[in-house]
């Protein structure tokens, strides 16, 4: 069975994105998947959204085509994964991240 996770270091190495991002974006794609939002999605397109979340909220933000590049997957693939999570977004971050940017100012798609 492959997981999030076993994308998620190489991914968020190969951005340059610190391990805070990486341990938030972890957490993200875990309890998305707990919580059944996205159910149906590949493991990299969670991944791959959850990264972009955790970026978003964090001073080192990733664009949709950054990480599809390293992710081999489309923006539209990143986008329809990050829609399923959004309104989630509170209940999926873990409790100790430090945000930059608040939940409600993420991007809506």
């Amino acid at each position: 069975l492959i997981t999030t996770g076993d994308f998620m270091s190489r991914f968020c190495s190969n951005l340059g994105l610190p391990i805070m991002v990486q341990r938030a974006a972890t957490h993200i794609a875990r309890r998305a998947v707990e919580m059944d939002i996205v159910a149906g999605r590949s493991p990299i397109s969670v991944a791959a959204a959850a990264i972009y979340m955790a970026s978003q909220a964090s001073e080192d933000k990733r664009s949709q085509k950054e990480i599809g590049d390293i992710a081999g997957v489309a923006d539209v693939t990143i986008r329809h994964s990050y829609k399923l999570m959004y309104p989630h977004a509170a209940a999926l971050f873990p409790s100790e991240f430090t945000f930059t940017t608040p939940i409600d100012q993420l991007p809506t798609m």
